[in-house]
């Protein structure tokens, strides 16, 4: 009761507020640099209609079940909003943000954190750096800017969306559109579009220095065979009225067209791809075609995997790098590209171990291990069954660490 007391005492200066009736703004401020306390959480109850203009720094804020238009300038703290109606426009570095279920149009500017945004409507403008991308489950108009960040939208409704990515991996899912137009841009990684059978299309795709995997059915026209190495390759393709516009545009890298069922069926490896099509930035033009031949019979070996074993994936990948190498003349240039490729491939099982950390089981389910491969494990997190928890301790018992 005394420790209460005296921190009833103290409160004020922790918080200060000062209401303008004329201008009906309430104002508060918190400080804690010149007092002992820590760990202070600060609920604040305001009406339901509200607008929200919060600048913090080492202070985490949530905004729940309001109905306003909010201003937020955050750093080194996560950003939490849900169920609310107005527009956001949100500032944010090295903090995550976490919206859901938002009607309203958002203003998102952010890096070094990572986004979560979940079945929201309005207008959506998103500019980041340094940081992985997901939504899900929103309609509106997207528009999306971003430099060394994983981009994953799933079941998309927008009416229209233009996606433009530097060196990182563009995921999109279609839902339930029938017309519009999408935009997708990548200058250093894949482009992975999942567009259901019958979603009316009309797809113009274009790559400079990488593949085309087309999974859709019907006919396709203009993609030229072979690798054509530095010629731009172009594919056009058609489906019903063709009211959904889709262009496609990939500088190095790989784009990928398929359907929703084939989507489930296979483990997306598009950023074993995407690694490896990385690598060929430091590769000299003269050697350019040999490389780029080995990488391409590299990357085809990951295409619909059914390998037992993720580590047996990498061997080959390995394998088809260094007869690759075997061809050149030059011992240097041959060690060179091969330490580049060797730390290509190294990412890749690192990014694979970072999925999987270690974790205790049961004896039960070291059983169940020796049932499954890790591949087969890896298919069954992306296919949402098992939890990423769940999927880090199989793989973890099937290493025997």
């Amino acid at each position: 009761a005394k420790q209460e007391e005296i921190f009833e005492d103290d409160l004020e200066k922790v918080v200060q507020c000062k209401y303008d009736e004329k201008k009906n703004i309430l104002t508060i401020k918190t400080d804690e640099k010149d007092n002992n306390f820590r760990n202070i959480k600060i609920n604040i109850l305001v009406p339901e209609k509200t607008n929200i203009n919060a600048k913090t720094e080492n202070a985490p804020i949530s905004i729940i079940k309001l109905n306003g238009s909010h201003t937020i300038t955050n750093e080194n703290s996560p950003v939490s909003i849900a169920n609310n109606e107005g527009d956001l426009q949100i500032s944010s570095e090295n903090g995550p943000v976490a919206i859901k279920e938002n009607t309203g149009n958002i203003d998102l500017t952010f890096e070094n954190s990572p986004l979560s945004l979940k079945s929201s409507i309005g207008k959506i403008k998103i500019q980041t750096e340094n940081s992985p991308i997901k939504l899900g489950n929103c309609k509106g108009e997207l528009t999306l800017n971003s430099k060394n960040s994983s981009i994953k939208i799933l079941s998309a409704g927008f009416d229209s969306a233009s996606v433009n990515s530097q060196n990182g991996s563009i995921y999109y899912e279609f839902k339930d559109v029938e017309k519009g137009k999408f935009n997708y841009i990548n200058q250093m990684g894949g482009i992975h579009l999942v567009i259901p059978d019958e979603t009316p299309y009309k797809i113009e795709a274009k790559n400079k220095m990488g593949k085309f995997y087309v999974g859709l059915k019907g006919d396709h026209e203009g993609l030229d065979k072979g690798l054509n190495i530095g010629d731009e390759k172009t594919l056009n393709m058609v489906s019903g009225s063709g009211s959904v516009i889709i262009k496609a545009e990939n500088k190095f890298g790989t784009i990928r067209l398929v359907d929703s069922a084939k989507a489930k069926k296979s483990f997306d490896f598009s950023f074993v791809s995407d690694i490896i099509d990385k690598s060929m930035k430091s590769v000299p033009d003269e050697y350019s075609e040999t490389v780029l031949k080995g990488m391409e019979k590299a990357k085809e070996s990951l295409k619909n995997i059914e390998i037992p074993d993720v580590g047996e994936i990498m061997v080959d990948v390995q394998n088809k790098m260094k007869d690759v190498m075997e061809k050149f003349s030059s011992d240097e240039f041959k060690e060179q590209t091969e330490e580049k490729i060797n730390e290509g491939i190294s990412k890749v099982v690192q990014e694979v171990h970072e999925r999987v950390k270690d974790r205790d089981l049961t004896e039960n389910e070291r059983t169940k291990v020796d049932e499954r491969s890790r591949l087969k494990i890896l298919q069954m997190l992306s296919d949402g069954k098992i939890t990423a928890e769940e999927a880090e301790k199989l793989i973890t018992a099937m290493e025997g660490k």
